[in-house]
This record gives C-alpha cells, structure tokens and sequence, in this order.
C-alpha cells in the first residue's frame, strides 16, 4: 500500500518538476512587431551558430549568453525605406545573456536610412507569467 501511495504522489509531483524546469527557461518571442519603433517579426534560423528548427511564433531558450541569426520579412507600411524591401541584407547576429525566467521580445529593427544598420534586436523584456 505504502509503494502505491509513492507512486501515486510521485506522479502528481511530476507537473510541478515541468513547471519548475520550464521557469528555468527563457522564452524568445519574435512572431510580434513594433512598426511605430520600425521593427518587423523575426524568424530565427540559427541559434549559437547551429541551425535551430525553432517555431516561427516563439521558443524556448536555456539562459546564459546566445548568439542569434535569422531573416525578416520588412513592413515598410509605417516606416517607410529607401529602395525595395523584399531583399533585406544580411543583418548581424544577436549576442545578449538571457536571463531565466524572463520573456524577451526580438525583432528585425529597420529604423536606419543605412540598410547595413539594419539589425536583430530585444525590443521589449518581461517578466515571464507563472
């Protein structure tokens, strides 16, 4: 009976072992934009210089210092560029600690007139939901 009520108790203590383990993350949204600050949704495509099949809304990161790539696709309907959006440059990677327990929003910031300027960047940072 005594092994049953273990068992039974280690079972209902294994969603708070989840929950625990998922406060331990960072959560990188980039599915969301601020065209009156010019930034545009991001997708990002690598993750510390590895290819990252991450979801296009948002993810999950281990917290500590990370390096981030990817491509945008450019609203221009607020924030007007020179010359044609479909083809953004190569923007520089994303080099930030992320911090446990904190939602961070990244985006494409296309503010500059200077396309090299043109960058990935934390836009907005919170604290995550419990």
């Amino acid at each position: 009976m005594r092994a049953f009520l273990a068992a039974g108790l280690s079972l209902l203590m294994l969603p708070l072992v989840a929950l625990a383990a998922d406060a331990a993350k960072v959560q990188v949204i980039t599915s969301f934009s601020n065209a009156t600050q010019c930034i545009s949704p991001v997708r990002i495509r690598k993750i510390d210089g590895k290819e990252a099949a991450v979801n296009s809304m948002g993810f999950s990161l281990e917290p500590g210092s990370h390096n981030l790539s990817g491509s945008a696709l450019i609203d221009a309907s607020i924030c007007p560029t020179l010359g044609s959006t479909s083809r953004t440059p190569p923007a520089q990677p994303l080099e930030a600690d992320f911090v446990a327990g904190k939602v961070y929003y990244v985006g494409y910031d296309h503010s500059s007139r200077d396309r090299d300027e043109w960058k990935i960047v934390i836009w907005k940072i919170e604290d995550a939901k419990d």
